[in-house]
């Protein structure tokens, strides 16, 4: 396994930067209702949807779904592994996915020994990063199961978790987790020791969290409708977007066509283009 793809831009570019509200992605199935959502590459998409137990892989380009299968559980959140590979927690269950040209597939199914319901993930290094919402908390995990590192509020003697969701990796390490049960963001090191808090009344209900960098963080706060941009360097943050967004879930970035996708609750997907010059 590898970290996700992460785009690396110029720290003053996203500070500065313009983005113009494109059209709404439009996608040709009925009954899709989004829960989250991932860029596997330049041009696919894959969406979860945990209502009916759905996993769609999507070309951004003609907003066609080009292949999806149905869980026997229902997925929750989804994040890419490397370009051929991903993975969706679903209940007590992690499964493994190969995506192939356009062919999303089932692969190994990893299960808990435990009655956790898991629903987070990312991926860092070789392991797995994994939110748990009973007992709430997060763990690292091999690729077979074992539990390299946990941390919940019974471990931390305190409670930390409320409704841990969301989280990112970074290249330096470190592992963010969205909180919408206490609004915070919690940020940890490979090991899980606690870094850095972010808290707030400009953060409610964080959602869907992305790395573009180590330094910049974009983050679906839901409650109050806009997207918020978090440097961690400073300790700040400021709202990036909140043009016609409500109830943001989850985000990714295309760094090919420079363009930022927004999931609501309402199952709409708002397309916004980023004007600042980007590299990898």
């Amino acid at each position: 396994m590898r970290h996700n793809r992460i785009c690396v831009l110029f720290i003053s570019d996203l500070y500065s930067a313009k983005f113009t509200r494109q059209p709404d992605m439009k996608l040709d199935v009925k009954n899709l209702k989004m829960t989250d959502m991932v860029l596997i590459s330049d041009n696919k998409l894959l969406l979860s949807d945990e209502n009916v137990g759905t996993l769609a892989l999507v070309d951004i380009k003609s907003n066609n779904v080009v292949s999806k299968i149905e869980l026997r559980k229902k997925p929750s959140l989804v994040c890419k592994i490397d370009k051929n590979r991903a993975a969706t927690t679903a209940g007590n269950e992690i499964q493994f996915l190969q995506i192939e040209a356009n062919a999303l597939r089932c692969d190994l199914a990893l299960t808990s020994g435990e009655d956790a319901y898991q629903y987070g993930i990312a991926s860092q290094g070789n392991n797995l990063v994994v939110t748990y919402v009973l007992p709430p908390g997060v763990r690292i995990i091999s690729t077979d199961g074992k539990i390299i590192h946990k941390l919940d509020n019974t471990t931390a003697g305190k409670e930390l978790f409320k409704q841990p969701r969301w989280i990112a990796t970074t290249s330096d390490g470190s592992i963010y987790v969205t909180d919408w049960g206490t609004h915070k963001i919690t940020r940890l090191d490979s090991s899980l020791a606690i870094l850095q808090t972010f808290s707030g009344s400009l953060l409610r209900g964080p959602h869907g969290i992305i790395a573009l960098n180590r330094d910049q963080l974009l983050v679906c706060n839901k409650s109050n409708n806009n997207i918020l941009l978090i440097r961690p360097s400073t300790n700040s943050m400021t709202v990036l977007l909140d043009d016609g967004i409500e109830k943001p879930q989850s985000i990714c970035f295309c760094n090919e066509q420079k363009k930022l996708y927004v999931a609501s609750e309402d199952d709409k997907v708002m397309v916004y283009q980023l004007s600042s010059q980007i590299r990898e």
